[in-house]
């Protein structure tokens, strides 16, 4: 709780400092999210290894498929994106969604290149 003082009226006002969202009304992604936190440099390190090994799977299928270059682009471009968010230490909402982003669009590219 912090307290102002108006000079114009003397007259002291009290606020606190809540947010809009607090821990009880949150959604399901958003505790998921909040779980986290608690091993950050662990998710990092997770996100950092198993986005690693689905992209450089995804790149050797591409790669051995004789796929088009966009396929190659988009599967560096996502992986990077996530290797980039751990190493920066990103806000952990941002490594886990673009390790999902990452996941999910290199698990695409695989079975479209299988």
């Amino acid at each position: 709780m912090e307290s102002t003082v108006d000079f114009k009226s003397g007259q002291k006002t009290s606020y606190s400092k809540s947010s809009v969202n607090t821990k009880g009304d949150l959604g399901a992604y958003a505790k998921f999210i909040e779980k986290l936190n608690f091993s950050y440099f662990g998710i990092i390190s997770m996100t950092i290894l198993i986005g690693s090994i689905i992209g450089g799977v995804a790149a050797s299928f591409i790669l051995s498929n004789d796929a088009p270059v966009w396929q190659l682009g988009l599967c560096a471009a996502v992986s990077m994106a996530n290797n980039t968010a751990g190493i920066g230490q990103a806000p952990t909402k941002w490594v886990v969604n673009l390790f999902i982003v990452s996941l999910v669009v290199n698990v695409l590219l695989i079975l479209a290149n299988f």
